[in-house]
């Protein structure tokens, strides 16, 4: 019974992570925002977010994987592969968790023991069979003595526990949809070239912008934005574009140990844009006035396509 219970309490426990990943909601997907980031300005686990973010499917498959695992202790039968392949998977996030310094260790160390634990009883038929002796046969536990009663239980069990599985599912699915493409043409990544407001006596006071990239993948009709500063400052926020306006919710500017829990928004600005047909941005409003143009350098990242042949590495 012991054994069941512990079964149930990880499927449980991986349905959120295992789903949010084939969703794309826990990491999200890497966009033109993240482009104004540099490595020393993010934090470990910025980093490995970026890093799970950039590859879509290897995101997905690592949700598959802690999914697979978890349904598969749904059957005794098979729950002892369900308990060494989630050992495996949790093994490595409660690994990543730690050298990147994700604050949910003990959670994905308790996991990973608890996958383990479920396939700790037919560890001896495992080392029978992996050192190419002879194993016994299967003996499948009765929890109901009356093998009538176990019969239909056994069945009703694990469809109750499959309905929960895709209930989860259909669940996060439509609460948390997968980010989309905005349609808008303002997404990129550009360098202001012109700006109506003069400059700071000194560089650590001049606020004006320098950079600005706007995300790509929406969100509730909204898409990330960052802003370089002349004085170095970076800010992060969101955009809604609204026709040939667009408004912008900047968070504070990016210092210190800042949570992402209960964040709020410094300021907003509403601005006119134009995209000319050479690709110059022009922004307007609320005391600025600039110009900028796409900047290759900057995004490169996104627009490196893939190569299946032997080229020369670019690893820049």
């Amino acid at each position: 019974m012991a054994h069941a219970v512990l079964r149930a309490a990880l499927l449980v426990s991986v349905l959120a992570y295992g789903w949010g990943k084939v969703f794309l909601g826990q990491m999200g997907r890497v966009d033109y925002a993240d482009a104004l980031l540099t490595v020393g300005e993010k934090s470990p686990m910025g980093l490995l977010w970026t890093f799970m973010a950039y590859s879509p499917a290897v995101q997905v498959l690592a949700g598959i994987t802690e999914l697979l695992a978890g349904v598969l202790l749904i059957w005794r039968r098979t729950a002892w592969i369900g308990g060494v392949l989630g050992s495996v998977a949790l093994g490595v996030v409660f690994l990543l968790n730690m050298t990147f310094d994700v604050p949910v260790k003990q959670l994905s160390l308790a996991l990973a023991v608890g996958f383990a634990l479920v396939a700790l009883p037919e560890s001896g038929r495992l080392a029978r069979f992996a050192s190419g002796r002879p194993t016994s046969g299967y003996s499948e536990p009765m929890p109901i003595p009356w093998p009538r009663v176990h019969r239909v239980t056994r069945w009703v069990v694990a469809s109750l526990a499959l309905v929960v599985f895709a209930g989860a599912g259909v669940a996060l699915g439509t609460l948390q949809q997968p980010p989309a493409r905005s349609a808008s043409p303002l997404p990129g990544v550009y360098r202001v070239t012109a700006d109506a407001t003069p400059a700071a006596p000194r560089l650590s006071q001049d606020g004006r912008w320098q950079e600005v990239a706007f995300g790509q993948w929406e969100g509730d009709g909204t898409a990330r934005f960052t802003l370089r500063q002349a004085n170095g400052d970076l800010s992060e926020g969101r955009y809604r574009p609204m026709g040939e306006r667009v408004r912008i919710d900047l968070y504070p500017v990016l210092a210190g140990d800042r949570t992402f829990v209960g964040r709020r928004y410094a300021r907003s600005v509403t601005l006119v844009w134009a995209l000319g047909p050479d690709g110059t941005l022009t922004l307007s409003g609320d005391g600025l006035r600039l110009t900028a143009v796409g900047d290759p350098e900057l995004r490169y990242l996104f627009d490196r396509g893939f190569s299946w042949g032997p080229t020369p590495p670019i690893n820049r």
